[in-house]
């Protein structure tokens, strides 16, 4: 492994060779110039940009002639303690050799502070330049963006995971159940209004008003969602409008409806999902239960139909934004274009989603959602080593990454993401535990965020609470359009416990259900493999092709399971690894 410097960039600036002896640069403007490079996410600025962050007041002439006295400064500070091959000189762009260079400030949110202390420092400590106003509002806000991220402090996360009983009343299904429990495969916030459910036979209409009005509660726990208030949909509903005219009138895609019906202690609640502007029924499904406590029941029936609703709608955005013609209009669209494109598993699909979510990104810096799906876009193109300059792709995802952390550190859905691609770029999984621990204490049921915490325990070796996570998510929302991702994570955990055979038959079926991800691909060969299912081993190595996997490697934290899938990549071209 090639050693690294080290660029200190928090407290006093400090550039280091590998063997730990400090590299003099005497001059403020040549420290601001391998600032202003190194924050951006490729080390590259153009020439232009560089003389207007630092000599913007003066002609251009002069400003290009400081500019490069400047750099023939700095490349012969460099070249003293021979490090001048850090500085690449074009005669457009400038850069720095990022991959040779370890910088203090992409590691903020990405490891454990073991002394936080000593990151009290500003960026750049002393370093204020006059006459340089383009530079001093640049500075400004790098020091409110490293303070922030300082100032980040999420719990200690917890071992011991509710369980399915605490969670839901009920105990989570055995592989049998999972495996064959089939569904259809099917922010910017999709919109939904809760109508009140008519009671059959009538008892004035408290009941359905209730449920309804407990569903509208909890949906709107759901960062994804903007609900529409109960009262608004009431008063239309009591005017017998059509079903289009109501969604009209509140301004929302998606109304959900349904019927209460009573016989004797027993209750049956039909729920029906519709999407708005056309009245067509997207989803309909039917519960039951005792009467004894009817507010207990509506709220066991609350918590089961929730997270359903939720896929059943972002499935339905995500459908919609893959049938779209045309430039996606507004971050509305971009984001569920995006949010679609990048689960398909293939190449080209994953750099739209990741050139859209940069538009979100560069139309809302400030948005969790944009950054976060910018940040996991850009770690899994660096997981799979898809562009020649990945690390140009590490970068991005860490500093989309930070800002999601800094804006959305009390949002569900950018602290999925963040873990997510925590374990992508092969961060420190102690951080990832605490952003998945904080997410399941801010929504505790919350699926995603179960789905999410599966992954991080794999990447840790943790199996047995990764299967946890994964199934009670399953059993949470069956319906979940991250089921064949969620298959697949159980396989591989049941890789890590040993249990091949158990994997083979959730990596089979995740194979079926989902697209081609290579990790399912590779999961599938090894169990394949291990039990000597030699013809499916053979077409899962096929599947995965000969790319660079060097990335998917280093995603598990444990020496042997590296091992394991490390001897699948070598051994996928001459045929099945042995047992």
């Amino acid at each position: 492994m090639m050693e690294k410097y080290r660029l200190d960039l928090i407290g006093p600036f400090g550039l280091f060779t590998p063997d730990g002896r400090r590299i003099d640069i005497t001059s403020k403007k040549s420290v601001a110039l391998i600032a202003l490079i190194i924050v951006s996410p490729s080390g590259v600025r153009s020439r232009r940009w560089l003389q207007n962050m630092l000599w913007g007041t003066r002609e251009d002439i002069q400003a290009q002639t400081s500019l490069r006295r400047e750099l023939s400064n700095l490349t012969k500070q460099l070249a003293v303690m021979g490090a001048d091959h850090l500085l690449v000189r074009g005669t457009q762009r400038i850069g720095l050799a990022i991959e040779q260079l370890e910088v203090d400030i992409f590691s903020l949110g990405l490891q454990m502070a073991k002394h936080k202390s000593s990151l009290s420092s500003d960026f750049l400590e002393g370093i204020d330049l006059r006459d340089c106003e383009e530079f001093e509002d640049w500075l400004r806000a790098e020091r409110d963006r490293v303070r922030d991220m300082i100032a980040i402090d999420l719990p200690e996360s917890a071992d011991v995971l509710p369980s399915g009983p605490e969670i839901l009343g009920m105990d989570l299904p055995s592989s049998e159940e999972i495996l064959s429990n089939r569904s259809p495969r099917l922010p910017p916030k999709p919109s939904l209004a809760v109508l009140p459910f008519a009671s059959l036979p009538n008892d004035d209409g408290w009941l359905g008003a209730g449920i309804a009005d407990e569903l509208g509660v909890i949906l709107s726990q759901y960062p994804q969602l903007f609900i529409v208030a109960s009262s608004s949909a009431r008063a239309l509903a009591a005017q017998q409008l059509p079903r289009p005219e109501i969604a009209d009138r509140l301004g929302v895609r998606y109304l959900l409806d349904g019927t209460v019906m009573r016989a004797g202690d027993r209750l049956r609640l039909s729920v029906v999902l519709i999407n708005g502007e056309t009245g067509e029924q997207v989803w309909a499904q039917a519960f039951e239960g005792c009467t004894d406590d009817v507010f207990v029941l509506q709220r066991e029936i609350a918590d089961r139909i929730a997270p359903q609703i939720w896929s059943k709608v972002d499935i339905a955005e995500r459908q919609r934004g893959l049938r779209m013609i045309g430039s996606p209009a507004g971050g509305y669209e971009l984001y569920w274009r995006a949010n679609a494109l990048f689960r398909s598993g293939d190449k080209e699909h994953l750099f739209e989603a990741t050139a859209l979510a940069e538009q979100l990104v560069e139309q809302d810096p400030t948005c969790p959602w944009a950054a976060s799906l910018a940040s996991y876009c850009h770690s899994i193109i660096y997981l799979r080593r898809l562009v020649p300059d990945y690390e140009a792709s590490l970068r991005r995802a860490i500093i989309h990454y930070q800002s999601a952390m800094r804006f959305g550190s009390d949002n569900v859905e950018a602290l999925g993401y963040a873990a997510g691609t925590l374990v992508n770029i092969g961060g420190d999984m102690g951080v990832a535990d605490r952003i998945i621990s904080h997410a399941l204490h801010l929504l505790p049921a919350h699926q995603p965020t179960l789905f999410w915490g599966g992954w991080v325990d794999i990447a840790s070796g943790r199996p047995d609470r990764a299967r946890d996570r994964l199934e009670l998510a399953l059993r949470i929302n069956p319906a979940t359009g991250a089921r064949a991702q969620t298959l697949c994570g159980i396989g591989l955990a049941c890789l890590q416990q040993g249990k091949a055979q158990e994997a083979f038959l959730f990596l089979q079926q995740a194979a079926q259900d989902g697209n081609g991800a290579f990790i399912r691909h590779l999961g599938l060969y090894v169990a394949a493999s291990l039990i000597g299912e030699t013809e499916i081993a053979r077409d899962a190595a096929l599947a995965l092709g000969d790319g660079d996997y060097a990335g998917v490697i280093k995603m598990f934290n444990d020496p042997q399971h590296q091992a394991l899938f490390e001897q699948a990549l070598h051994s996928r071209a001459i045929g099945p690894m042995s047992a």
